[in-house]
């Protein structure tokens, strides 16, 4: 009798999963590229509970036709407390498609009980292996000189497979950052693609430094990942180590009260600081120009006055001269001052079920409308919806929409099964991310009541539904087909 003939008439007799265990799995990369090799490597022990040696160990493995791997590996015997490392090496097929692709193992060994007999330990497990055209970055920009807050024109080429909601960011610890935002928001990323950003380089030392750009996006198979890629520049202070920040709101075609402060970096006492804006953007109701005062190393001041500009939503680098006293020496300088301008922007969210009424244990689709109520387009918008009494039937609550024009609209569908166990009124909680034209995140949760029916409801029961699909006909009417006004 051969060894696989004792292996089957032991599994008859006693099968247990106690006794052999794989304590780690490591795939050699996150993913592959069709065509490449990779190793799964596992760690196989005998815990150090189990007095017996477990011998004759093995490895079944059997993988899709696209992972070249399959067949017996024996392993040998381990003692009680011991372990031993399996590496599986694979080839991946050059016409496999994107997608995670489970290979199956099955491990097996034999322990010759201390009390008599024999006993045999199996454990099955499955170890993903994703396979991707994983994308190509490289990342160049326009000028390799920061002096202070500084518009920058950034290429973003991608020599590799499909990245889609890509986002891109700078970690907190780096001296450089992104002005007025944390993140940007970049969509599809095929070839080439330009940005154009603020960086602030005012808390970097002066010389070459290596800026660590994070690009978060999502692969061809729908995986988020993460890639940090370096570009080089040089910092170069302005000469006037004077520091220019914005501290209140100000919005488009409306007076306001401008507050700015201003903050001595230097090293050199400034005597008799004043600000001028040196265009018409930003028009000052009553005075010519903002007076600081004076100002020791360290020291700020803070100034407000009546403004009022036309300028539209958005960080705008305004033209000013800087005058001051230096050493009993008068001194003036050219500044670019960022100055954001908010919008009014706010959304709407209108909820319908379609097919109505909703029942226990039946599935519908959720339509979830959002509108632009405000005076600009808004960008990067995105809707989820979650609720105790629905479960989604899809791999994602949250539906990425884009951007939306002024009165625009855009309806998003989830399919979902309600789960509630009792009839009812039940929340449903929908919350909506965008990005204003001033750059800034704007979120707002919307909680709306659904009435689940116990089975089918009389005839007359869905009159309410039918009235709530009338409403969403005619706020569709009201964005898409109507006369708009001036924009």
């Amino acid at each position: 009798m051969n060894m696989k003939s004792i292996l089957l008439v032991l599994l008859l007799v006693s099968v247990s999963f106690a006794g052999l265990a794989v304590s780690g799995t490591e795939v050699s990369d996150t993913s592959f590229k069709p065509g490449s090799k990779g190793v799964i490597t596992l760690t196989v022990e005998n815990p150090a509970s189990s007095q017996d040696l477990v011998s004759s160990v093995s490895l079944d493995v059997d993988a899709p036709p696209e992972i070249t791997i399959s067949g017996e590996y024996f392993v040998g015997d381990i003692e009680p407390g011991g372990s031993t490392t399996v590496s599986l090496p694979f080839t991946v097929s050059g016409t496999a498609k994107s997608s995670i692709y489970n290979v199956h193992i099955e491990l097996t060994g034999i322990a010759d009980k201390s009390t008599g007999g024999y006993e045999i330990f199996t454990r099955r497990l499955s170890v993903p292996v994703t396979v991707v055209d994983a994308p190509i970055f490289t990342i160049s920009a326009d000028t390799q000189t920061l002096t202070g807050i500084d518009e920058i024109s950034l290429t973003l080429s991608n020599n590799g497979g499909p990245a889609t909601n890509l986002r891109l960011s700078i970690p907190e610890s780096s001296p450089i950052a992104l002005y007025a935002t944390d993140e940007i928001y970049v969509g599809d990323a095929s070839g080439e693609v330009t940005i154009d950003l603020l960086l602030d380089s005012r808390d970097a030392p002066d010389g070459a430094i290596d800026i660590p750009f994070v690009l978060e996006y999502e692969n061809e198979i729908g995986l988020e990942r993460t890639k940090t890629t370096k570009l080089r520049m040089t910092v170069k202070s302005e000469q006037l180590d004077l520091v220019v920040s914005q501290k209140s709101e100000i919005y488009t075609r409306g007076d306001a009260d401008l507050t700015l402060e201003v903050r001595n970096d230097g090293d050199e006492a400034l005597e008799d600081v004043k600000l001028i804006f040196q265009n018409s953007s930003i028009k000052l109701k009553q005075d010519d120009e903002y007076e600081f005062g004076d100002l020791n190393p360290g020291e700020s001041s803070t100034v407000s006055l009546m403004v009022f500009t036309e300028l539209g939503p958005g960080v705008h680098l305004i033209d000013t001269t800087v005058e001051w006293v230096e050493k009993d020496l008068q001194k003036t300088q050219s500044k670019r001052v960022p100055i954001t301008v908010t919008s009014d922007a706010d959304v709407a969210v209108f909820l319908e079920a379609q097919p109505l009424p909703l029942s226990i244990g039946t599935e519908h689709t959720i339509s979830v409308l959002v509108s632009n109520l405000g005076t600009f387009p808004i960008e990067n918008v995105d809707v989820s919806i979650t609720s105790p009494a629905l479960s989604l039937l899809e791999v994602s609550n949250k539906h990425y929409i884009g951007g939306l024009q002024r009165d625009d609209f855009s309806t998003e569908q989830f399919l979902m099964q309600v789960n509630a166990t009792a009839p009812g009124t039940y929340p449903v909680y929908m919350k909506v991310n965008y990005r204003d034209q001033s750059g800034e995140w704007k979120h707002k949760d919307i909680m709306q009541t659904i009435t689940i029916y116990d089975g089918v409801v009389e005839e007359e029961s869905p009159v309410p539904y039918a009235v709530g699909l009338g409403v969403l006909v005619v706020l569709v009417w009201y964005f898409k087909f109507r006369k708009k006004g001036p924009k």
